[in-house]
């Protein structure tokens, strides 16, 4: 709900670089794994796979971590 110090949208901004940092982080980490495959000279593209995956992992918990506090009802901070 927007506030008085607050724009109308700037939820909206919120939420979309978030998803830009989530899209951010998987290419990273699969282009690192990609170019790990390259050195170490594998027929199958495991660490690019595993790099794809730690990436969507990352993603995730980056999720949870921005959207929790806003799930928490006043004074309940600190808590689980």
């Amino acid at each position: 709900m927007p506030t008085p110090d607050r724009p109308p949208y700037a939820s909206y901004l919120r939420y979309t670089a978030l998803g830009f940092t989530m899209v951010g982080v998987v290419v990273v980490f699969t282009f690192v794994g990609r170019w790990l495959d390259g050195v170490v000279g594998w027929g199958f593209p495991v660490l690019t796979i595993a790099g794809a995956l730690f990436g969507v992992v990352g993603a995730m918990l980056q999720l949870f971590r921005a959207t929790r506090g806003s799930q928490r009802p006043p004074g309940a901070e600190g808590k689980f």
